[in-house]
């Protein structure tokens, strides 16, 4: 990941409640707000890799997602890039974001591209260092871009913004509700605060910089204010058991993914210890941390549904906004969910063209296509899947872990690969229990109980319980 070099600062004028020693507004530029609202383009792997160095900020069952992908070895993996591209996932908004004046996920290769030792041959290249050319070589050398064709890539809006029009004023409530600023609405949330007495209220300047809008995502998610950390109030509790309550969806003539899970209970009380499952279902729990938090907007945790339907109001790309998840082509699998939408794969063109002889090898990117030159000629090129493994750019992908593998996934949804009958008895001993204590059972799971668990593993630390409890056989105790 790239470094952030001469970290830029954003001055935030805050208003007091000077007896109540609580913050009442909080008035701030467009460059703040955009980097505000860029929050929720970040995919949630993102986050947790972002919170990491931050004590006590693991989000659900997120932290132990990231933690599984990172402890893996390469080998349980279809290629070395999809480890790479799970531990430090890219947005389709990256474009945008690095316009603002502090991207928080900036990435060091954004333009770069790799080709096996034959790729004139093979006329493949690939997004990511380490993915399989149909040759059966690693995609691990680079193909250079000149420095006008990089610099072409990033397009100045000045006057549209980022996310936000204008250069307004934007006014900032403790709960994080933005709105552009004018005195009908300063004078509304004074009364509603009860803070109508102006003369008890003072002024603080705030010099904000990458630590501060850290700790910022940090309250997004524990807290209901904007600049302290808290524990989630009943309100908040009630909430979230209310959105985590199994759904009935109607029936659809959709054909859905299914994943079938040995599910692991115990039998006093029929809880989920951990489930056995294959390659499909742990591919569809990686590709949560490639969803970016703008997806979860019905989550009223912390502060995300205020920010969210701030966005909302005042995004330059209004009508988009409620559209559904879309994420970049290369994480789609053969089963995920039907609401997440992966990007098509670029469009690319065959010309022959003079160019300037520069590297050997050099390449053009935009939007709509990727155009190669060898020399002073421009061939043909493709780009391959990383994911693909020897070639096969099937229809689907082919996921992100190997084929044909079985993997065992915790409560808290810790995934281990099952390399062996060791794998049982040591989850046995680590939850000191009796094997006849135990039960299996075989459960069947769709979309609704793939949303509840996706919506889990952001607020709860026992994510396979919350979300499929329904699905558990309540059977009756046997009498002595």
């Amino acid at each position: 990941m790239a470094e952030f070099s001469g970290e830029p600062k954003f001055t935030l004028r805050v208003i007091i409640d000077q007896e109540k020693k609580k913050v009442v507004l909080a008035e701030a530029d467009r460059d703040f707000v955009d980097v505000l609202f860029s929050l929720l383009t970040l995919p949630m792997g993102a986050i947790v890799r972002l919170l990491k160095k931050h004590p006590n900020s693991e989000i659900g069952c997120f932290s132990n997602l990231y933690k599984s992908v990172a402890d893996m070895g390469i080998d349980n993996f279809e290629t070395q890039a999809c480890k790479e591209m799970l531990l430090n996932p890219r947005s389709v908004e990256e474009g945008k974001c690095k316009r603002l004046k502090l991207n928080l996920n900036p990435t060091d290769d954004d333009l770069k591209f790799f080709k096996c030792p034959y790729f004139s041959g093979c006329n493949l290249c690939s997004n990511f260092s380490g993915s399989d050319c149909a040759c059966g070589e690693k995609m691990d050398q680079e193909i250079e871009l000149s420095e006008e064709e990089e610099e072409d890539q990033v397009v100045k809006n000045d006057v549209g913004g980022v996310f936000v029009r204008g250069r307004s004023s934007f006014i900032i409530t403790d709960d994080l509700k933005v709105s552009v600023d004018s005195t009908g609405l300063v004078l509304k949330t004074l009364n509603l605060l009860g803070c109508s007495d102006v003369s008890k209220l003072g002024e603080r300047l705030l010099e904000i910089g990458l630590n501060e809008i850290l700790d910022l995502l940090e309250c997004i998610f524990f807290s209901n204010t904007l600049l302290k950390k808290q524990s989630p109030d009943d309100n908040d509790m009630k909430n979230i058991e209310k959105l985590l309550s199994p759904c009935v969806e109607a029936k659809t003539e959709v054909a859905e993914p299914v994943f079938t899970l040995d599910a692991i209970v115990k039998k006093q009380d029929m809880k989920v210890l951990y489930v056995e499952c294959g390659e499909d279902f742990v591919d569809l729990l990686c590709s949560f941390l490639a969803v970016p938090l703008e997806y979860l907007r019905d989550i009223n945790l912390g502060c995300i549904g205020n920010l969210r339907r701030s966005f909302n109001d005042l995004s330059v790309d209004k009508g988009k906004v409620d559209s559904a998840c879309v994420i970049p082509y290369y994480y789609k699998c053969e089963k995920h969910l039907s609401d997440i939408i992966t990007q098509d794969p670029p469009v690319y063109y065959r010309y022959r063209n003079s160019k300037p002889s520069q590297p050997d090898y050099s390449l053009t990117t935009d939007s709509d296509r990727t155009l190669l030159y060898r020399k002073d000629r421009l061939v043909s090129v493709s780009l391959i899947d990383p994911k693909c493994h020897d070639g096969d750019q099937s229809e689907n992908g082919s996921g992100f872990v190997k084929r044909g593998t079985r993997f065992t996934v915790s409560d808290d949804l810790l995934i281990t690969p099952r390399n062996s009958l060791s794998t049982s008895i040591s989850f046995l001993k680590k939850l000191q229990i009796k094997a006849d204590d135990l039960d299996v059972q075989v459960i069947r799971i769709r979309k609704a109980e793939a949303m509840s668990l996706l919506r889990a593993s952001l607020v709860t630390s026992s994510a396979l319980n919350t979300a499929l409890w329904n699905l558990i056989a309540k059977k009756p105790k046997e009498e002595n």
